[in-house]
């Protein structure tokens, strides 16, 4: 309906981008083992995943994915296909081997139109190497109209140099950047920040990691260009939507390891009720008196919210049914 909603969802420790346009629906990494991601999904109506963008084969990016390809369907994944040997890769592969999943790999100069004017295009990698995964790692850009998402998985220094000096292939610019690496000091260059010269820029960390994410020189170089941080280890999960002109953020309290994310409609109070876009006081009672509720489709029984009202009540992000 001419908006694109971009979810980075709060996982904890790993990645995991939930991207949804009129037409498509993408998910770029899936976090750790476990139900987050796909409870996520189907909490918001997600009954299928058009491509799944595997950035590289850590845990911390793919096991995640496990859950979804077992819960969720999914019509094709993006792979960098650098040979792995853990138990959580070989799982991956069995599961999309298994299921039939169309399966292709992810290579800088690949472009798909993802909906109506939305389009992705890789960026990296040319030639990945097992040696050293997080540089193979496949980073999306992602346009519509006025603006742009640059998705850097955990690539690090070298591999921005190489997209820095095959610019002229693809633009790196972009508004939202997803900070490469959690906000590791081996990523998110100075020379990279200004290619990309972001206006606000995404870190997925979990809080109190054991590796100090993100690192006070990323940070620094971060705040020095101006650039407006979001981390989901403070922010919780954080959704870009935007028309394609302008850009609206919204942030979620931050993952409690309970896996419940945004308000669920059929046991927040009135007062929560009302942080959802077109909910009064008086709406809000009136979702209470009808509930419980099946599906946010079903708000439409609630007096004033047509179509219009609940296309913006799914792009904010907030409201859920569980």
């Amino acid at each position: 309906d001419g908006h694109m909603a971009v979810h980075f969802i709060d996982v904890g420790q790993g990645d995991a981008v939930f991207i949804q346009t009129h037409e498509r629906n993408l998910l770029i990494d899936g976090g750790d083992r476990g139900d987050i991601v796909p409870d996520y999904l189907k909490s918001r109506g997600v009954d299928v995943i058009h491509i799944v963008i595997s950035t590289h084969p850590h845990a911390d990016h793919i096991g995640g994915l496990i859950n979804v390809l077992q819960q969720i369907e999914v019509l094709e994944v993006i792979d960098p296909a650098v040979v792995h040997t853990t138990r959580t890769f070989e799982q991956y592969l069995t599961l999309i081997d298994q299921k039939d999943i169309a399966f292709t790999v992810g290579r800088a100069g690949m472009t798909r139109d993802i909906g109506t004017g939305v389009q992705m295009t890789i960026l990296h990698p040319v030639h990945p190497s097992s040696s050293h995964l997080n540089d193979a790692s496949v980073v999306v850009r992602i346009s519509y109209g006025d603006i742009s998402f640059l998705f850097t998985g955990d690539a690090e220094a070298a591999a921005e140099q190489e997209m820095i000096s095959r610019a002229g292939e693809g633009p790196l610019n972009s508004t939202v950047l997803k900070v490469g690496h959690h906000g590791s000091r081996t990523s998110s260059t100075a020379a990279f920040l200004d290619a990309a010269a972001p206006e606000i820029a995404v870190i997925m960390t979990g809080a109190g990691n054991r590796y100090g994410h993100p690192h006070s020189e990323v940070l620094a170089r971060l705040s020095q260009r101006g650039i407006k941080v979001y981390r989901t280890d403070i922010h919780g999960t954080v959704v870009v939507s935007t028309d394609g002109k302008a850009i609206h953020v919204d942030t979620h309290e931050p993952h409690d390891g309970s896996a419940v994310f945004g308000i669920n409609i059929n046991t927040a109070d009135e007062q929560e009720l009302q942080k959802i876009i077109h909910i009064s006081s008086v709406r809000a009672r009136e979702i209470i008196s009808l509930r419980p509720f099946s599906s946010l489709d079903e708000l439409s029984r609630v007096s004033g919210i047509g179509p219009a009202r609940l296309r913006d009540i799914r792009e904010q992000g907030l409201a859920m049914v569980r």
